[in-house]
C-alpha cells in the first residue's frame, strides 16, 4: 500500500475566511469574441485553448497563444482579438469574493505585474480541472454544484499562481525571450515529424542549450511540450468530431494508433475511447 501524507500549509495563499465563488464559465470562439463587457467587475481567468491573438488590459497589449493564461484583476478593462484567419477558442472564468493574502480584494496579482503566464507542464492538469468543473455543473443538483465548483476553482487558482511564480523567476533571466521564441516555434510546428536535433537545427541553437532554456521557462522539455500539444489537440477532436481514434491519431502526428493510445492514457489517465464517452455531451 502506498500512502501519501501532507503537512499543513505554512504560508497559505488564501485568507482564512476566503470563500472564492466561481460566478461564470464561458467558452469563447472566434465567432463569440470579444469578451462580454459586463464582466469586468469580477476577477477573471482567460485560458487560451486554441489559436492566438492579442489580449489588451488597461491599454497594454500582450500577444497570447495556445496554452497561455491571462489573470485579470477585478475592475480591469480587457479585450481579446484573435489573430486574423486563426480559429481561436478560449475559456473565461469569472470569480467573486477573491481575496488572496497580501493583495487587495479581487486581485490575482499586484497591479504592476505582467498578467500573462504559460501553462507549460501544468496544461493537462489545468485542462482536467476545467473539465471537472464543467462535469460538476452538468451532473450535480444545483444546490451542490456551486459549492463543489468553488472548491475546484480554488484549486485551479492555486495551480495557476504556482505556475506564475515559476514564470516570474524565469522572467528575470535574459534567456526567457529565447524560451518564448522556442515555444512559438513549437506551437506552429507540433504536428510535424520533429526531433530535438531537427528543432535545434531549425532554430540555429544546440540541442542541449535549447532543452535547458525551454525547461527553465516552461517547466518541461521541448518533446514533452510537443506531446502535450498533440494530446490536447486529440482531446479537442475527440469531443468535437466523430472521427475514429485512428484518424485522430494520424491528424495529431501519430502514425501508430496503439502508441497514440498508450501516450494518451498515460497523460490523460484514461484511453481515448473512454475519454470521449465520459466527456462528450449527449
Amino acid at each position: 500500500m502506498v500512502m501519501l501524507t501532507f503537512k499543513p500549509a505554512t504560508n497559505p495563499v488564501f485568507t482564512s475566511e476566503q470563500k472564492v465563488q466561481l460566478s461564470y464559465l464561458c467558452l469563447l470562439s472566434s465567432g463569440t469574441l470579444p469578451l462580454p463587457a459586463d464582466c469586468c467587475d469580477q476577477a477573471e481567468i482567460l485560458f487560451i485553448m486554441k489559436g492566438s491573438g492579442t489580449c489588451t488590459i488597461h491599454n497594454t497589449s500582450h500577444p497570447v497563444s495556445r496554452g497561455d493564461i491571462v489573470l485579470v484583476n477585478q475592475g480591469c478593462l480587457r479585450s481579446f482579438s484573435p489573430q486574423n484567419g486563426t480559429a481561436t477558442r478560449a475559456l473565461a472564468l469569472g470569480f467573486k469574493r477573491l481575496q488572496i493574502k497580501g493583495l487587495p480584494p479581487g486581485q490575482f496579482l499586484p497591479s504592476e505585474a505582467v498578467p500573462i503566464i504559460h501553462a507549460g507542464h501544468t496544461y493537462p492538469l489545468i485542462a482536467q480541472l476545467l473539465q471537472q468543473i464543467k462535469k460538476v455543473i452538468t451532473s450535480l443538483p444545483s444546490p451542490l454544484h456551486q459549492e463543489a465548483c468553488n472548491h475546484l476553482a480554488q484549486a485551479l487558482i492555486l495551480l495557476m499562481l504556482e505556475q506564475y511564480n515559476h514564470t516570474a523567476v524565469a522572467n528575470h533571466d535574459s534567456a526567457y525571450t529565447l524560451g518564448q521564441h522556442i515555444k512559438t516555434y513549437l506551437d506552429n510546428h507540433y504536428l510535424e515529424e520533429l526531433s530535438l536535433s531537427q528543432i535545434a537545427q531549425n532554430l540555429h541553437i544546440s540541442p542541449y542549450y535549447l532543452s535547458h532554456i525551454f525547461k527553465e521557462c516552461t517547466g518541461c522539455s521541448p518533446m514533452q511540450y510537443i506531446t502535450q500539444l498533440r494530446i490536447s489537440e486529440a482531446q479537442n477532436l475527440l469531443l468535437s468530431t466523430k472521427q475514429s481514434i485512428t484518424t485522430i491519431a494520424m491528424q495529431c502526428g501519430y502514425n501508430n494508433s496503439n502508441y497514440f493510445q498508450s501516450v494518451f492514457s498515460k497523460l490523460v489517465g484514461m484511453p481515448p475511447g473512454k475519454y470521449r464517452s465520459t466527456w462528450k455531451q449527449p
